[in-house]
This record gives C-alpha cells, structure tokens and sequence, in this order.
C-alpha cells in the first residue's frame, strides 16, 4: 500500500499548484481580501494538498478526511513532520468539524458519487461545513472518452493511465492507473476507479440547488493558467476546476 501511495504522490498530484489554485478561487468568491487560513481536503488519500497547504503558512492548518483507515495511517505518518496537518478517519458525509474557509475534494472525488441525490447530499453538506465568504473547489474530466492507455515518465518510473470502459447511456467509466518501475517491476491495477462522469453543467446546476453562489468552471488557456470559461470542445478531451462560493 505505501508503495502504491508513494507512486501516485509522485506521478499524479500537484499539491502546490493546487494550493495556489485554491487562493485564486477563494479570491474570485470571497467577500473578504483576507487570506484563506484553514482548508478541509475532503477524500483527502495521501493529504498531499492538506499537507501543502499547511506548509504553504505558519498560521494555515488543513483538516483531511479519509475513510479509507490504512490510507490515512500511511499519509499521517508520510506527513507527521507537519503540525498543521489533522488526519480525520471519517466518510466525509458524516464528519462536520470546524468551518472552514476552503474544502477542497480534488482528483475528481466526487465522481465516486453515481446518482444526483448522493452528490447534492454532499454539496449541501460541504456548503454547511464552509464559513461565510469560503469557497468549495473540485475538479472534473469529460469531453470527447477515448478508451485505452496512456503512458509518461513520472520521476523515474512510469504512469500509465487507463480508460478501459465507458457506458455512454449512465456515464460510467471504468479507469485504471498502473506503475512500471526501473527495477522491472510491473504494478497493475494500482489504483482502479468505478466514476460516474459528470458535466461541469451538472456540476455547476447542482451547486447552485445547494446553496453555493457563483459555480464557475476554469479551463486552462493552453498556457497553463485556469480561467473562467463558459465554452469546452466536445471533441477533444479536457480537465477543469469547478468552484464555488459559500
């Protein structure tokens, strides 16, 4: 298992940029010009953007909640250096905490919900758990599903991801991610997703049934900065924040 985590750390997040993201959404929503202080990582797994986001300020502190008890085990003790990091053994839609000012449910989390009652549940919910002026933010794929692998150079070893089926009548894909390393070794089915793809305007239409203000989507420019966009090619594929504001 830490293995795995260490590998998918490596390969696939980006917990600075994430961070960074998550000051520009909360900006873009907050009435405030204060700085964003605590951060709830929802589905949190390895706590890499809790645990940026910590380091990121001496005053910031990051609630990260995972079901998944060897998962948050692995993460608290891969992250224990950090005091303003708080693992939380919970499903997210029964823990409450304290309010925050950002809850963040990244790595298209919320795509493990399949039915729209389950999902509005949880916004309903993340909107309860955010302070006045906070901000929600996840991210999404879709566009144009091509099925089959892709292949890149992760420091040292090899990512590969997998689409292996798509069911276009409920939208549910069938993902994969694998690990090849220099020793030779092969790690299949890593990690494996059972999705449900949701639209950024299902998205967005079911954030505003809950409450949240302003559900915005950010493509990126083809520079590497997210913006506002009200447009997505259909026939090419694409990843996008959507974020919200409480």
């Amino acid at each position: 298992m830490g293995e795995r985590l260490e590998l998918y750390e490596r390969a696939v997040q980006q917990p600075v940029a994430e961070v960074a993201f998550l000051e520009r959404a909360y900006r873009h929503h907050g009435k405030t010009k204060v700085q964003p202080v605590t951060l709830r990582e929802d589905y949190a797994g390895t706590c890499a953007v809790a645990a940026a986001w910590g380091r990121s300020h001496p005053q910031r502190e990051a609630v990260a909640v995972e079901k998944h008890g060897p998962t948050l085990r692995w993460a608290a003790r891969h992250h224990g250096d950090l005091d303003g990091l708080h693992p939380v053994h919970a499903d997210v839609l029964a823990f409450h905490g304290p309010r925050v000012d950002a809850i963040a449910a990244l790595n298209f989390s919320v795509f493990i919900w399949h039915d729209r009652p389950t999902l509005l549940r949880y916004f309903r919910h993340a909107r309860r758990c955010l302070r006045d002026g906070g901000v929600f933010v996840m991210d999404a794929f879709g566009g144009a599903v091509t099925l089959g692998t892709q292949r890149r150079p992760a420091d040292g070893f090899e990512y590969l991801w997998e689409q292996r089926a798509f069911n276009a009548a409920t939208n549910r894909i069938d993902c994969r991610i694998h690990f090849e390393l220099p020793d030779g070794r092969r790690i299949g089915d890593a990690f494996r997703y059972d999705w449900r793809l949701w639209s950024p305007a299902e998205l967005t239409e079911t954030l505003a049934e809950a409450g949240f203000t302003e559900p915005t989507v950010w493509a990126d420019d083809g520079k590497g900065r997210y913006r506002p966009t009200r447009k997505l090619p259909g026939d090419e594929s694409w990843v996008v924040y959507v974020s919200a504001g409480r």
